[in-house]
């Protein structure tokens, strides 16, 4: 992940790359997270310009987990109804 930004730089503190998982997420998502001071009113108008790649495994992910997830409940509801558990008299 890279980026660029019109603010000057003296006045960004720190950037970190972090992963943040939120709900239903298998791996989480990457945040940008940019500190800075002496950030005043004429600076508000900058420009931040984020570029990252992002893979084809990365955007098929979810979709294949949610089908997986539906067929699972599928199937293991099927399997269920066809138990039989009644009681048996001899």
């Amino acid at each position: 992940m890279k980026y660029s930004t019109t603010v000057p730089q003296s006045s960004i503190t720190s950037d970190d790359i972090e992963i943040h998982k939120t709900f239903l997420d298998t791996v989480g998502r990457t945040v940008l997270v940019i500190k800075a001071r002496n950030l005043v009113d004429e600076l508000r108008e900058r420009e931040l310009i984020v570029s990252y790649d992002y893979p084809l495994s990365a955007s098929l992910r979810k979709p294949l987990i949610v089908f997986g997830s539906t067929m699972a409940l599928f199937v293991s509801t099927w399997v269920l109804g066809n138990l039989d558990f009644k009681f048996s008299t001899k």
